[in-house]
């Protein structure tokens, strides 16, 4: 890493740090937290969950204008559903309406439905402790220039107060943001490359979903049948599992994105 994308790292990494601070206590009072059901994996309590708003302020110094509002109307979809509690299918349309805005500033055709699967599918990688920012900084950081660095730098930053034990998750509006950011950061680079670095949270949302089908359960709802649930259970430490998932999460992406350069 040389000394200029330092810059972007760093201030992203600190901004994140308070930006994650700052939104969890403002969540803790609106009731924006995570309680413990039985269908979700923590067992800790109420756990802050409006980290968004953090992400974005940490990556915007480094974004263009048309994404920067972008990202904050994902984020703004998520960030209801962290305080509401929005039912599936306006979340999917809310998400899907934004999706299509992004094509429309974009001008690529394909990006409303990359956008809408990669928010999902980080959403669904969110199911135990560092999971999802750990996989997202990995692909940041392999794409590269001012924007991925920068999304390396907020998701390191968000990890040191989610990693496991994690004292605040990211909810909807953060997988929301880092879903699309991701998108957008490596669309100039073409389709190929996006599915690239969204691999593993596609291949993590392809085993639950693949599962509930075959179990006839509504692939929406809640459970402890992530594939990072399963890992978990084989006996691989919850400090462990965001590693190896970032370390795949780079592995692929460099691997795919160096056969087509």
């Amino acid at each position: 890493m040389t000394f200029s994308s330092l810059v972007p790292f760093l201030g992203a990494f600190v901004i994140a740090v308070l930006g994650t601070w700052l939104f969890a206590r403002l969540a803790e009072r609106i009731g924006a937290v995570s309680r413990v059901k039985s269908d979700r994996w923590h067992t800790s309590g109420e756990i802050p969950r409006l980290a968004g708003p953090a992400f974005l302020a940490a990556m915007s110094p480094w974004l263009p204008i048309n994404h920067i509002i972008l990202l904050a109307l994902f984020c703004l979809v998520g960030g209801l559903d962290d305080i509401r509690s929005l039912s599936a299918g306006v979340k999917a349309a809310a998400l899907a309406g934004v999706a299509i805005l992004a094509g429309i500033l974009t001008g690529l055709w394909w990006i409303p439905l990359a956008i809408w699967v990669a928010c999902n599918a980080v959403n669904m990688l969110d199911h135990a402790d560092g999971l999802a920012a750990s996989t997202v900084a990995a692909a940041f950081l392999g794409l590269g220039e001012q924007a991925g660095i920068a999304g390396a730098g907020a998701c390191m930053g968000f990890l040191c107060l989610n990693y496991p034990p994690a004292r605040v998750f990211m909810g909807d509006s953060g997988s929301f943001f880092l879903g699309a950011a991701v998108v957008l950061t490596a669309g100039g680079q073409g389709s190929v490359p996006v599915v690239a670095w969204i691999a593993v949270p596609l291949v993590d949302a392809a085993f639950v979903v693949t599962s509930r089908l075959l179990r006839n359960k509504r692939p929406w709802v809640g459970g402890t049948d992530h594939l990072g649930h399963t890992l978990l259970r084989s006996g691989i430490s919850g400090k462990m599992l965001p590693l190896i998932y970032g370390i795949a999460a780079l592995a692929i992406g460099m691997g795919i994105t160096s056969r087509i350069n």
